[in-house]
């Protein structure tokens, strides 16, 4: 297996071995938590060489160390739901006070040690190449403070740590081969600040405007750097039909078709109403729909609706842009735990 090689500092490496030992634990009794324990038990005895460290690691250990740092970001954000949905870590065996604690530890470590840790971890962070592809997300409203405490709770400090928190997901997932559609509230200040956030992230991007963005109309706003901006449009992705609106669309284009076998063929992309009750009543819909039978020649007792729409709200992936299979499987798990 093709090794990379890093140049460590001993204060990165303790900070790395830190963040493996609190994921170890935390996701005991896992797959996932027997591996950060393997890989923290490797960072002990690399701390045994020479101050400079050269620590040489395959792509394995390279994906697992940006594994634990993901696992260690939302562990200090309490987002027990992602951490069950996304590493199968159904409970967390460590208290919710000590994982505080130690989270707090780790970051004042960075602090006195005057580690630029967003660095260390873009360096650390591996990168599986993948052939470019489609990717959806709506509702990220950068810059949007009051979304920490209000509505969403994104529980961030501020709209600073949100900013980049949100960047670094979209650009640890996205390369610059990739088509991103954006279903609208991207960004929630002036043109400048946009065209900041544009020029930070990977891929190509389109945007399908939002009620909230209203940066579109500042002057200072370079359009260039998005492909298109549009209202509503409709697109192809592996042969099925994609509707892409930031609104809910209820009887959209092509709801009814489906393949000989009865698989769908298109599908409705929305946002705008984040995970609200608004967000219940089109589930409520959706469940209505797919239970109604309509007169088929082929099916005498009536042929079930499809009706695949899917909210591509960003909290629902984490804030990191997926494909359209992706979310497919991200939407039925959810629909499944609500009941």
């Amino acid at each position: 297996m093709t090794e990379e090689q890093l140049n460590l500092t001993r204060t990165e490496t303790e900070y790395l071995k830190m963040i493996c030992s609190l994921a170890a634990r935390a996701a005991a009794g896992t797959d996932f938590g027997k591996r950060q324990e393997e890989l923290y038990g490797r960072l002990c005895r690399e701390m045994q060489k020479p101050a400079e460290l050269t620590v040489s690691l395959n792509p394995e250990e390279k994906n697992l160390i940006s594994l634990g740092i993901t696992v260690y970001e939302l562990l200090c954000r309490e987002k027990q739901n992602v951490l069950k949905d996304h590493f199968h870590i159904e409970t967390v065996s460590l208290p919710a006070e000590q994982i505080r604690e130690e989270c707090r530890m780790i970051v004042e470590y960075a602090g006195e040690h005057e580690l630029d840790t967003s660095e260390l971890q873009k360096k650390v962070r591996y990168r599986k190449k993948t052939p470019a592809r489609k990717l959806y997300i709506s509702d990220l409203h950068f810059y949007h403070d009051s979304l920490n405490r209000f509505m969403d709770v994104r529980g961030f400090a501020g709209a600073e740590e949100m900013n980049d928190y949100m960047i670094r997901q979209w650009n640890d997932h996205v390369t610059d081969k990739d088509e991103v559609y954006i279903l609208g509230d991207f960004v929630i200040s002036r043109g400048r600040e946009a065209n900041e956030i544009l020029r930070q992230l990977n891929g190509r991007k389109y945007l399908v405007e939002g009620n909230h963005d209203k940066f579109l109309e500042d002057k200072a706003f370079d359009r260039g750097l998005l492909e298109w901006v549009r209202s509503y449009t409709e697109i192809n992705d592996a042969g099925r039909k994609v509707i892409l609106s930031h609104y809910p669309v209820f009887c959209y284009n092509g709801q009814y078709r489906t393949t000989p076998d009865g698989k769908p063929i298109a599908y409705m992309l929305y946002g705008h109403v984040h995970n609200t009750h608004d967000e219940r009543l089109v589930n409520e819909f959706i469940r209505i729909t797919r239970e109604t039978k309509v007169p088929s020649k082929d099916e005498p007792e009536g042929r079930s609706i499809p009706c695949h729409m899917i909210n591509c709200f960003c909290m629902f992936s984490d804030y990191i842009p997926l494909t359209l299979d992706d979310w497919i499987r991200v939407d039925e798990a959810r629909r499944e735990s609500c009941g």
